[in-house]
């Protein structure tokens, strides 16, 4: 007898799992949200700024940090436990938040140059425009969310895996 939970050899997750019980880190997914509050703060800004331009100033210093990079930085005591976790995070799961996550980068980076342009021209349209990107990334936030809690992401494809795994 190896002294091994039962059950441990048919899932070489369950060491692990037993560790996450006392953390915010989904048992299933083997993702936390606490990486997507990194958005929030891009998200309030892109809302605001057309009553608040000069916020533009602390969205374009927002920047892009990978889940691995944002809990590093977060001080939480269970941010090397996310970061493992992460790393062993089911693929279905994985990817599709992978998916989502870059989706939400690219969204931000977007719209801090349409805003860029928008201040520069003064234009309201652009600014309108901006409100619909704050409004489409609080949703990718929330699908990154229920990917989190545990729900299969509609975007994992086998063409997504391959592109993602540098497969062709």
């Amino acid at each position: 007898m190896t002294g091994a939970a039962p059950g441990a050899a048919a899932d070489p997750h369950a060491r692990l799992r037993a560790k996450l019980a006392e953390t915010p880190i989904h048992p299933k997914s083997f993702l936390a949200t606490d990486y997507l509050n990194h958005f929030n703060e891009p998200a309030m800004l892109l809302e605001i700024l057309a009553d608040s331009p000069e916020c533009l100033e602390d969205l374009a210093a927002w920047k892009p940090l990978s889940y691995a990079d944002h809990f590093r930085a977060s001080g939480l005591s269970y941010a090397e436990l996310a970061i493992e976790a992460y790393r062993l995070s089911p693929t279905p799961f994985r990817i599709g938040f992978e998916l989502v996550v870059a989706e939400m980068n690219a969204l931000v980076a977007g719209a801090i140059k349409q805003a860029r342009d928008a201040i520069e021209k003064n234009d309201p349209e652009a600014f309108a425009a901006i409100a619909t990107d704050a409004q489409r990334l609080q949703e990718l936030v929330a699908e990154a969310g229920g990917i989190v809690q545990g729900e299969p992401s509609q975007r994992v494809t086998q063409a997504a895996i391959d592109a993602l795994m540098g497969q062709k």
